[in-house]
């Protein structure tokens, strides 16, 4: 992607940590839908956290972390 050419390894790596945390708040929302009642939003829950996880093993490549 032309942008990822653009952009420094460090605002990268910023971005791919703050993705993380914005996937890991919208499963926790989920989540607590789901405790609520709301069962159709399982799919979602589970979307965010493979999101989530996504965007953790970014971040840990971008850092160096292994």
């Amino acid at each position: 992607m032309a942008a990822d050419l653009i952009r420094s390894p460090a605002v990268r790596l910023l971005h791919a940590r703050q993705d993380h945390a914005i996937c890991l708040r919208l499963a926790a929302s989920y989540r607590q839908r789901i405790a609520a009642g709301e069962r159709d939003q399982l799919a979602a829950h589970a979307w965010a956290l493979g999101l989530a996880r996504r965007w953790r093993l970014v971040a840990a490549e971008l850092s160096g972390a292994h």
